[in-house]
Parts: structure tokens; sequence; C-alpha cells
């Protein structure tokens, strides 16, 4: 009778063990190859919308490729005045789109922006992988004013421009505390790199980085997206119910061309990624 006991333990720890590695797959999975020529993403949105007025904010990320890929993935970070505020993050084989949304009330008046990455793999019967990429994203200025609620992308009035200049500010003043902290402590030479947030990344979705063909630069992204997946990305989804209190990691190309970097502090540790560039 004991022998049959250890047995049915021994069964249920094994795929308890297997489940839990396949689970652990889902999320830390995801690989740079080779951008494909033929396959592309047919549509893409980030969206950040007030669709209420108790202050309820719908956060909505979806894609669709051209083709079904083997392998799919969405990512999307929601920051808060710079610092962090969610993530959503969805992992599938075997399809062409995805959609990923939360709703969450709104307490104060904010700037809230999100950046997303779509991602999908190419298997090919010769064993070829390829990759397809795109990155989008939204902001909104969300005002809590003297019990009214509103909210804007673009100011279309004074009290929209000074609201937009006190939260730009407000946002802007934290994260050069924060930025400063961590180049002091990693004592890094701040005038030998270009340095911007992670939410401006979007910028070089169809501009060049500096002295790098659009190849280079959808490569130098895909990859720096690969090492955010596995060393920032990842750690936030594993502790996901647990309160992340960071701010939009920093990226810093060094001028000469030959690496970047990637400062954030997360858990109370302050990390720094270092990714050669060819």
């Amino acid at each position: 009778m004991h022998k049959y006991v250890v047995i049915v333990v021994f069964i249920i720890s094994f795929f308890s063990l297997f489940y839990i590695f396949k689970s652990k797959l889902s999320i830390a999975t995801m690989q740079y190859f080779p951008i494909d020529e033929q396959v592309f993403f047919d549509d893409s949105v980030t969206d950040i919308t007030i669709i209420s007025n108790d202050a309820e904010i719908e956060w909505s990320i979806s894609s669709t490729s051209s083709e079904i890929a083997y392998l799919r993935q969405d990512v999307s970070l929601l920051f808060e005045n710079g610092k962090f505020k969610g993530i959503q993050s969805m992992w599938k084989q075997h399809l062409d789109h995805l959609e990923l949304q939360k709703r969450f009330k709104q307490q104060n008046s904010s700037l809230l922006q999100a950046i997303s990455f779509h991602h999908g793999e190419i298997h090919y019967p010769d064993e070829q992988i390829s990759s397809i990429q795109k990155m989008t994203s939204d902001h909104l200025y969300f005002i809590k004013d003297d019990g009214k609620i509103h909210a804007f992308r673009k100011p279309s009035n004074t009290l929209e421009k000074n609201w937009k200049i006190k939260l730009n500010e407000m946002t802007e003043q934290q994260l050069f505390y924060h930025w400063n902290m961590l180049i002091n402590h990693f004592n890094i030479q701040e005038d030998e790199y270009d340095s911007f947030p992670l939410t401006k990344l979007i910028e070089y979705e169809e501009a060049t980085l500096p002295n790098r063909s659009k190849k280079e630069t959808e490569k130098i992204i895909g990859q720096l997206w690969e090492g955010l997946y596995k060393n920032y990305i990842v750690l936030l989804k594993e502790k996901e119910n647990e309160q992340n209190s960071h701010y939009v990691p920093l990226i810093m190309i060094a001028k000469d061309n030959s690496h970047l970097l990637v400062i954030y502090e997360l858990n109370n540790q302050k990390q720094k990624l270092i990714q050669r560039l060819d």
C-alpha cells in the first residue's frame, strides 16, 4: 500500500513540476530572429481611453499579423507620471490575432503613457525562423479638477495646455531625479551617451537610430526588447500582484555606437543591462 502511495505522489509531483515549467516558458520566451520580408503586421494598436464619467480607464492592446504565426507575443507597459502602473502580456501559438484589455479607476490627475511591443515568430518548413515586430504607444492626460473629470491627448484650450505643462513637468522632475541617482550609482559618464526614456523608444518605429540603417535599427530594437523581456518584463509578470514601485527605464546609447545601456530599479535592486551593438 505504501508503495502505491509513493508512486501516486511521484506522479502528482511530476505533473505539477511540468505545468510550472510550462507556465514559466509561456512567460520567459521571446527571441529576436532576422526580420521576415514577406509577413508583417496588418494592424496593431495601443489605446488608453476614458470610458465613463466615474474615472474608469480602459487600456487595450491588439495586433493582427498578415499570416498565422508559429508564435505570437504582445507586451505592454503602462506608466503614470513616469511611475510604473501596470503590465499586460500574452503568449500564444498558431494564430494571427491577439487582444489584451484592462480597466481601472483612476484616482488622481495624471499623465498616462503606454508602450507596447508586438512580436511573432515565423517558422518555415526548411527550419528557417524569422521575426515580425512592431511598436505602438498611446498617452492620455487625465484631469480631475473640482470634482469634474475629463481627458485629452492634445490640449484644445488654455486650461488643458496648463494641465499638460504641469503634468509634464511633474513627470520629468521625478524621472530626472531618479535617473541621476542611477547614473551616479553606476558611475556612468553621462556625456558619452544619448539618452531617452523607454516610452520614447516608439519614435524609432519610423525613424532610424543615429548612424544606423533601418535594418540595423530594427535589429537593435528587436534585441533590446528581447533583453527587456528576459530581464525586466518576466520579473514584472512573476510579481504582477505585488506593488512594483519603480520608474520608466532609461535607455542610453553610446555616442561611439559600441553599445547601449538600460538602467532601472526594480524591487529595490538597481539594474544595468548592456547590449553590444555590432
